[in-house]
């Protein structure tokens, strides 16, 4: 015998009154962030479906704000770390990496739409790509630029893939069809690891 294995809706998650453009979900800290049209960040327990709170970044000042009532960015990526911090990127083309608790912890303006977000975990860094046909690598808690992989012949950057192993490899998809397999050479002739 076959058992059917059955879906359902476990939570409706509310706080959200325009359309949510970008979710973020870690099972390992029980959070989901999502982020909306008008800018606003909101947070939920994943499990219980408990709202924790809403932020957005105001416009005008381009400070932090508690609750989505407001002049908000719209949001256009979100990715969370374990340790409790999440990275988004707004329309206007800044990066924020922001506590689950509701603290900034640093910003940058990158001037770029981003098509891809990641965050390795391992080595805190977070990844980016996007029209400029660019793949950057961040420190993640200050979002100072490690690595900077140029593939603008390729056009914009679409996604992209890193492997969990120890020779790590970082896959760039371009808007021209194409995948670039990035990786790093040490200075003695080996690979070593793209992120340490």
């Amino acid at each position: 015998g076959h058992e059917e294995t059955k879906c359902f809706i476990g939570h409706v998650l509310l706080g959200h009154v325009t359309p949510v453009c970008c979710v973020a979900l870690s099972t390992k800290l029980d959070v989901v962030v999502s982020g909306s049209q008008d800018g606003s960040i909101c947070i939920h327990n994943v499990r219980s479906g408990k709202f924790i709170r809403s932020l957005h970044v105001d416009a005008t000042t381009k400070e932090l704000r508690e609750s989505c009532v407001g002049n908000g960015i719209p949001v256009r990526k979100l990715a969370i770390h374990i340790d409790g911090t999440f990275v988004a990127h707004l329309l206007d083309g800044s990066l924020h990496v922001i506590s689950i608790n509701g603290q900034e912890i640093c910003s940058a303006q990158i001037g770029e739409q981003l098509n891809a977000m990641m965050i390795c975990s391992r080595s805190e860094t977070l990844i980016t790509g996007g029209d400029m046909g660019r793949a950057r690598i961040w420190k993640l808690h200050d979002l100072s630029l490690q690595f900077d992989v140029d593939v603008k012949d390729h056009g914009a950057i679409t996604s992209l893939a890193l492997t969990h192993i120890q020779s790590q490899f970082l896959c760039i998809g371009s808007s021209n069809g194409l995948l670039s397999v990035v990786s790093r050479k040490n200075d003695s002739s080996g690979a070593s690891s793209l992120f340490s």
